[in-house]
């Protein structure tokens, strides 16, 4: 999904250069994985499933997920179309959101991602339009940064680095870095990096995920996944599908900057027709899988998980017929949780990995419910 204020700046903006590509990984992990699909009972990779019923009243309705996070037993939805931090408890109860849409101190234009800070007890929230929104866990707010002297068009995506620095993304324009470095304390920018072509670029939009207090990038339309430093990005592993692996450096899609609809058409056309075979739309792992999800002709969303200790793939576009992981939203090492989409809660009613009080709930669904939360546990081994 490319969000609406990047194709606005795209109209303007676009890079011709085609410096630094990062396609190359040196001393990195080598996935070694096949796109061939194979049927994957559920019980091989999870014990159990619950569904989690998001409350639905005037206060917690939610049009569209943009981002998600879970943090002490607690559910972080926000709703990019409302600029609205949705906040439920662990069995889908409403708490609380943060809506504060406005001109006055504290309040907010527009907020395109978030990022919960453990050690400041604070929810970031950051508006494209270069500022970070900073409340604590009961929505009060504490500060705000000003980040204008980046001289970026817009910022995407915001995560926390470590414990004093965050780490920022922006579609990278021409002789602009993509990635910056800013102090959690002052705003300050320590230092950026990560020039590339715009239009592979802003094709991505779930750069970050963080792991064993590491942080991760990765793009759609590249096969490598790096660490992120405060220095650089190192690459850490990289997907290799034997003669399916994709090259976007074959493709000539950069033809220059007044040429932006013709080559942004075009890399849709060739993604359609399968000649570039895949985009990640996300990247996580744990201690026991490295995980993607792919989307092959811009619709079919399908499932590579990868056993680290056996190097064992598991590829699929759904597991129970009827049933899709679209989209996995949070990985963990006890968990993924995804939605469930409402035309497939019949087809769940028989899933083994269900007890009946599951069940229950998904008689109680109606369409105009929140959506519901449908969370995977993985299966242990000894």
């Amino acid at each position: 999904m490319v969000y609406p204020f990047v194709f606005v700046i795209a109209v303007f903006l676009f890079v011709s250069c085609e410096k630094n590509i990062k396609t190359a990984c040196k001393n990195c992990v080598i996935l070694n994985a096949s796109l061939d699909e194979e049927s994957i009972p559920l019980e091989r990779l999870f014990d159990k499933i619950e569904l989690i019923c998001l409350e639905t009243t005037d206060n917690s309705l939610i049009r569209n997920y943009v981002k998600y996070d879970f943090l002490d037993n607690k559910h972080y939805i926000l709703d990019d179309s409302q600029s609205i931090l949705f906040i439920f408890d662990d069995k889908g109860n409403y708490i609380d959101r943060i809506a504060r849409i406005g001109q006055g101190p504290g309040e907010y234009t527009l907020i395109c991602d978030f990022s919960l800070n453990l050690k400041k007890e604070q929810i970031e929230m950051l508006s494209p339009y270069r500022f970070i929104y900073c409340y604590d866990f009961n929505g009060n707010f504490i500060k705000k940064y000003d980040l204008n002297f980046l001289h970026l068009p817009s910022l995407q995506r915001l995560k926390v680095l470590d414990d004093e620095n965050y780490v920022l993304w922006s579609v990278p324009e021409d002789k602009l870095d993509g990635i910056c470095v800013i102090s959690q304390e002052t705003g300050e920018i320590l230092n950026s990096y990560w020039q590339d072509i715009f239009i592979i670029n802003m094709w991505s939009s779930n750069v970050f995920y963080s792991y064993n207090n590491k942080t991760y990038f990765s793009l759609a339309l590249y096969n490598t996944v790096y660490e992120v430093t405060k220095e650089k990005v190192v690459a850490e592993y990289e997907w290799n599908f034997g003669n399916k692996t994709m090259n976007i450096n074959q493709h000539k899609i950069s033809t220059g900057m007044y040429n932006y609809q013709n080559d942004s058409k075009n890399l849709a056309e060739k993604i359609k027709n399968r000649i570039i075979q895949y985009e990640f739309i996300r990247n996580y792992q744990n201690k026991q899988y490295y995980y993607a999800q792919l989307r092959f002709e811009m619709k079919y969303h399908k499932h590579l998980f990868f056993d680290k200790n056996t190097s064992e793939t598991f590829f699929f576009e759904s597991p129970l017929e009827g049933i899709r992981f679209n989209p996995i939203l949070y990985f963990s090492d006890e968990f993924m949780i995804g939605i469930l989409n409402y035309k497939e809660k019949d087809k769940l009613r028989d899933c083994p990995l269900i007890d009946e009080t599951n069940k229950q709930k998904l008689l109680s669904y109606k369409e105009e419910d929140n959506p519901f939360l449908i969370k995977y546990y993985f299966k242990t081994h000894e």
